[in-house]
């Protein structure tokens, strides 16, 4: 098993160096990622830009934030209570892996790390703005297919689960979840050389 762990994982080395010497191409995608906030289903969405280098690895940068509303009656803060509304947003560098091609579909291995801020924004008409404003750090492995719907565009759905690393103390809800993402993707690049050679 080892042997076979250590020529997959050379195997897998070898694919990376080689893509990442061909020209990268540029990506766009939107995603929407739901999961649970303590026993709450919510929907964070975000937006991506990045390249690609050889079909095989895609490397970028994106920003999410939580869709959904979740309000708290009794947010404490500096001994008094407010009425808020649960904020969570991140900038969130990804690289994603993909291990199988053909002409309609994909796997891949998608990973984003969240880095970003968790609070109650103030329902009430007196008080700060912000409650309980922290800094937190996420951690999000998945896996993921993707169908080319028509040339220049996709549909991916994928699972995965995220893993506060560095969770906001100051409040209650629990962000560690499992993840079911959809995902649409614009195939940028090869519009742009359909429209350059026309």
């Amino acid at each position: 098993m080892f042997f076979f762990l250590n020529l997959s994982a050379q195997e897998f080395e070898k694919e990376l160096k080689e893509a990442i010497k061909k020209k990268p191409k540029l990506e766009f995608r939107f995603d929407s990622r739901n999961s649970f906030i303590s026993t709450s289903g919510v929907r964070i969405a975000g937006i991506k830009i990045g390249v690609q280098f050889d079909k095989k690895l895609s490397v970028g940068l994106g920003y999410n934030q939580l869709w959904s509303t979740i309000h708290k009656t009794n947010v404490e803060f500096k001994s008094q209570f407010f009425k808020g509304e649960l904020k969570f947003n991140y900038l969130s560098p990804y690289l994603e892996y993909t291990f199988y091609r053909d002409a309609r579909w994909e796997l891949s291995i998608p990973i984003q790390f969240g880095f970003g801020h968790s609070f109650y924004k103030n329902l009430e008409p007196e008080g700060p703005n912000q409650l309980n404003k922290a800094f937190v750090i996420s951690y999000e492995p998945a896996i993921a297919f993707e169908y080319r719907v028509l040339k220049y565009f996709g549909l991916g759905m994928g699972v995965g689960y995220r893993l506060m690393i560095l969770p906001n103390r100051d409040i209650e809800e629990r962000f560690t979840s499992p993840v079911y993402i959809f995902k649409t993707k614009i195939y940028f690049q090869e519009l742009y050389n359909k429209l350059r050679n026309r």
